[in-house]
């Protein structure tokens, strides 16, 4: 019986150490000099934490407080993380609200690997 306990304290302590090791995929941005409704929109610079290792390209999209898509794009994975702004192209919403950028982890094979989200109101 105490093998199976120190057994199974080994395996809790290994898995409480993987998890550590791989936390999740983080998205951050703010809205702050991002005008409504502008014909030349530019978007947000972003900033994408813990990215799996074997991501070859970042997939952004934005969708409005309906859930309607407003675009997004493709990036190739940066050195450290910062998508500079004006990097996603997307439709500029022209209504106040709740706007939820995802981002995904995308492999050479275009699996996704990892998913974030983050929701800012845009006013």
């Amino acid at each position: 019986m105490k093998t199976l306990s120190v057994l199974i304290c080994l395996l809790c302590a290994g898995a409480s150490s993987a998890l550590a090791l791989h936390p999740d995929m983080t998205l951050d941005f703010t809205w702050v000099g991002t005008p409504l409704c502008t014909p030349t929109p530019r978007s947000p610079e972003f900033q994408v934490d813990n990215v799996p290792s074997g991501t070859l390209l970042l997939r952004f999209a934005l969708l409005g407080p309906s859930g309607r898509e407003f675009g997004g794009a493709d990036v190739p994975l940066p050195g450290r993380g910062t998508i500079p702004r004006g990097a996603v192209s997307y439709r500029p919403p022209c209504v106040g609200g709740m706007y939820t950028w995802i981002v995904e982890a995308i492999d050479a094979d275009g699996n996704s690997l990892a998913q974030a989200t983050l929701s800012r109101p845009f006013y």
